[in-house]
């Protein structure tokens, strides 16, 4: 028997009981005890990738665009504001700075390059939206909520959040939640690399 056939006999067995609690309650009990299984959201990243990941994710949050040599783990970060201006970038010299104070450019020389840009707002915002719920302070999170929902919501929120006892747990969460967006990025960019 297929899946719509399946389906097909049990959705008028439903059907038959919708008007009965109890035994609605019944079915919706077992099937979230021996049918449901809860969809594994937790992120893997393997042992091999972590302290990459990590760095990467706190340097995106600093702003930083991050290259990453796929084939060493090797990082280079630049602050994006050089990048879009252009300003004390040299590409030809391989020294920590030269006596112009111009910051080297060395991924360009890589063979490979995956290129990690800071978050956009609105993922920034996604991230500031998922800490709410999981704050259990009521007040507190009433705050954030309308934090969010008014102007200058990135800098209310942070002043809320870095006020309150949530101030370690917040930073957790956002590390956490970078490291996820990185992986997710690294992970797509080293497969398709290594086709």
């Amino acid at each position: 028997m297929n899946t719509n056939e399946l389906l097909n006999q049990i959705l008028p067995i439903l059907h038959s009981v919708k008007e009965d609690e109890e035994k609605l309650q019944q079915i919706l009990n077992f099937l979230l005890n021996e049918i449901y299984e809860e969809p594994d959201d937790e992120v893997i990243i393997p042992e091999k990738y972590r302290k990459l990941v990590h760095d990467v994710a706190e340097s995106i949050d600093c702003g930083m665009v991050c290259f990453v040599n796929p084939d060493t783990l090797e990082i280079e970060d630049i602050p994006k504001s050089l990048l879009d201006e252009g300003l004390g970038l040299d590409e030809d010299d391989e020294e920590e700075n030269d006596e112009d104070g111009m910051v080297p450019i060395n991924h360009r020389k890589w063979e490979k390059c995956i290129t990690v840009e800071p978050r956009e707002s609105r993922e920034s915002f996604r991230i500031m939206e998922g800490f709410v719920d999981h704050v259990d302070d009521k007040k507190l999170q009433n705050q954030l909520v309308n934090s969010l929902n008014n102007r200058h919501p990135f800098a209310n929120f942070k002043y809320q959040v870095e006020g309150s006892p949530y101030r370690k747990e917040w930073f957790a969460y956002k590390q956490q939640k970078l490291e996820e967006l990185v992986w997710d990025e690294l992970s797509w960019q080293l497969e398709k690399n290594s086709l």
